[in-house]
């Protein structure tokens, strides 16, 4: 490039020195008249030389703009990375082709990539790599692109691979994750690894590895990471310098626009590398989104998302305010036509079609395997949204329920009185999703149903044992159970906390010191929790619940969040083998019995033989009692409203918790493949009467 610029400038001067040589000579010897057409000859020419000399330095301009070749590499587990990476695609090949220079886009599934290539040095283009990464559980890369992660890591430590192995490309990582990991350290882990060694293979950094939290709405996250990427590239392309961030030190949060332990700069568009405005500090502040502990913010955020929202709205949520929600269960419309009402109406009297599932809050603090909601809703260790009045939570909640149940007004087999009763509901599952006594304002919304006549029935996820002891009386208070050892409670709720199993164990305590109803729900995943029956026999004695309901995990179809099949889901003979090993396990069996069963639902329930009272189960409640005992203000006990348990919903009666004043309808593609003889031995033992014969 200088021996080009050299040529040029002796092309350039060459003709201006004759014509310096001829204008001398002439002024010298010439008439006055001679001397007039000599200069203006002499103004022509030096025009014509710096015309010229513009015309070359422009050519040379185009010239010096460098070919490109970007390749946009992504590894996704739930397609939110592959989503922005294919938007990026297109806003890259829109917005850099306009300048003239040649410039190839080329998009691969880290899946699929051939690691080698990256090694390869193409002498046509200016290499730039861009990698778009998702965070599974405990900071691991999604499955799909381990293989690239650990080659490539190996590389960084692999001697015979020489420490400039990338130095003929350009780099940038955006991660994708939760921020409520970071305590654990697990948030966007994998893409901070991939930033670090493509940087140790001497790869030139062109931002500090970004990160998107799912916490928040990921355009206003993206998107001034974006724009800051494509004015840094802009410049690469026009052959400008830029000044690389050689550390991987420098983290930028998008979700709360800090970037730290950054002292240097990624700068572009000046000779000398330097461009006021444009160091780590300004892309920090250019790419700021919300903070999601609120760093720096006089309001607090609301809880849901854009994205968060469109999804549970799609899924048939009622949004309330910024943070609740309400949705109706199949169950209530299936008692609305007679069709048999859920387990809870099994085992504790409840009418199906007068109950209300909602949650005061979204918000999870876990992100198990088998959550029905495939992760859709956000997830968080402590309170630090927008927070809405409880009063309103319920009355816009109970509103919400009664327009439900009117749609449901034209289903086929509706019973019009129990459409009527529906209307004023008498039971509230707060368990719909999230964690519901997140809600700081908690009791004052328990109060507001008991104050209506509406029971409770609340399920926390056991990791806020301070919570729970100072929750009023609820009709029924749950925790969840879902493993019997601190590696399997890891595996299977995948919990935020780093300090998950001490809050576990914390929660079970807690429980023991509440006078009201209390239950273990144990969720039996096959393959993945139902071998330890003796380790959740041993935490009975934590918590001693009155209650302990074994159910088999609901299968809600494939999802990206989650590797579950239906070969996951136990049958009912299965959860009852293993709810008669778990009482066989630490004398449990002295205190404890096998009471009620809802086949439809494949679950069981063991109770503290405290409830068989003369040889009778008493697992049913009387509503109005409750709310006498919690208008008094007096304490009272579990003992004090409980009611007589009906024969069929016993453990081993011939109904199997189906009540006989409703009727068992079977779907036809069920009825036409037993008659077809197309079910197996096993599923026609599921079924209380063949579904052919109905």
């Amino acid at each position: 490039a200088e021996l080009t610029t050299l040529l040029l400038l002796l092309l350039l001067l060459l003709p201006l020195l004759l014509l310096v040589h001829w204008f001398v000579s002439t002024m010298a010897t010439s008439s006055s008249s001679s001397k007039r057409q000599a200069a203006a000859a002499a103004v022509v020419g030096v025009s014509a030389v710096v015309a010229l000399g513009c015309l070359i330095q422009r050519a040379r301009k185009q010239a010096s703009r460098e070919p490109l070749r970007i390749r946009l590499l992504f590894g996704s587990t739930t397609g939110n990375s592959e989503k922005w990476a294919r938007q990026l695609s297109q806003q890259l090949q829109s917005s850099l082709s306009t300048s003239g220079a040649k410039v190839v886009v080329v998009l691969e599934d880290l899946k699929q990539f051939v690691f080698d290539s990256l090694l390869e040095s193409n002498k046509q283009y200016r290499e730039v790599v861009l990698v778009l990464l998702s965070t599974e559980a405990e900071g691991k890369p999604p499955q799909s692109c381990a293989h690239f992660c650990e080659l490539l890591h190996d590389h960084v430590h692999d001697f015979r691979v020489g420490k400039t192995a990338l130095s003929h490309l350009h780099f940038a990582v955006l991660g994708f994750g939760s921020s409520d990991y970071e305590a654990a350290g697990h948030y966007c882990t994998a893409a901070l690894k991939v930033d670090e060694d493509l940087g140790a293979l001497s790869g030139k950094r062109l931002m500090p590895v970004a990160r998107v939290s799912d916490t928040m709405d990921g355009d206003s996250q993206v998107s001034p990471w974006t724009d800051r990427l494509l004015e840094i590239l802009a410049s690469l392309q026009r052959g400008e310098r830029i000044t690389t961030h050689d550390t991987a030190n420098a983290v930028l949060d998008l979700a709360d626009g800090e970037a730290s332990d950054s002292e240097e700069s990624t700068s572009a568009g000046s000779p000398d590398g330097e461009r006021p405005g444009s160091d780590v500090e300004d892309a920090a502040e250019s790419c700021g989104g919300s903070v999601l502990q609120n760093k720096g913010r006089s309001a607090p955020r609301e809880m849901v998302t854009k994205r968060h929202r469109e999804q549970l709205v799609k899924e048939g949520y009622k949004i309330i305010g910024s943070h609740s929600a309400v949705k109706l269960c199949r169950w209530t419309k299936h008692q609305l036509r007679g069709r048999g009402g859920c387990y809870k109406h099994s085992f504790y009297g409840i009418t199906s079609y007068q109950c209300m599932e909602a949650t005061p809050s979204l918000a999870c603090a876990n992100k198990c395997v088998f959550c029905w909601r495939h992760h859709k809703n956000p997830t968080g260790t402590e309170w630090r949204w927008k927070m809405d009045d409880p009063v309103d939570i319920v009355t816009q909640g109970v509103e919400q329920h009664q327009k439900m149940i009117n749609e449901a007004r034209g289903i086929p087999g509706v019973k019009p009185e129990r459409l009527q009763q529906a209307m004023m509901p008498r039971h509230c599952a707060l368990s719909l999703v999230g964690e519901p006594i997140m809600y700081p304002r908690i009791n004052e919304l328990v109060d507001e149903l008991h104050r209506r006549r509406i029971s409770t029935f609340m399920v926390t996820n056991a990791q806020f044992p301070e919570a729970m002891d100072a929750l009023h009386p609820v009709t029924q208070l749950y925790i969840s159970v879902d493993a019997g050892t601190k590696e399997g409670l890891k595996e299977i709720d995948r919990p935020i906390f780093s300090d998950y199993w001490d809050r576990y164990l914390a929660s079970m305590k807690a429980l023991a010191r509440k006078q009201q109803r209390t239950t273990y729900r144990l969720t039996l995943v096959k393959d993945r929790n139902m071998s330890e029956a003796e380790g959740y026999a041993k935490l009975v004695a934590l918590g001693q619940p009155d209650f302990i309901e074994i159910k088999s995990v609901t299968f809600c179809g494939e999802s990206k969040a989650s590797n579950l099949t239906i070969c996951n889901v136990p049958w009912h003979e299965e959860v009852k083998t293993f709810a008669e090993a778990m009482l066989a396990a630490e004398g449990l069996e002295q205190d404890y019995e096998l009471a009620c069963e809802h086949q439809h639902s494949c679950i069981v329930l063991i109770a503290n033989k405290k409830f068989k009272i003369d040889g009778q189960w008493h697992t049913w409640i009387n509503y109005d009692r409750f709310h006498e005992l919690v208008d008094s203000g007096e304490p009272f006990t579990a003992m004090d409203y409980s009611a007589p348990t009906p024969e069929w919903a016993l453990y081993g009666s011939k109904e199997q918790g189906f009540d006989p004043e409703e009727r068992r309808v079977f779907h036809n593609r069920t009825k036409r493949k037993a008659a077809a003889g197309e079910l197996s031995e096993a599923q026609l033992r599921q079924y209380p009467v063949n579904p052919a014969d109905t």
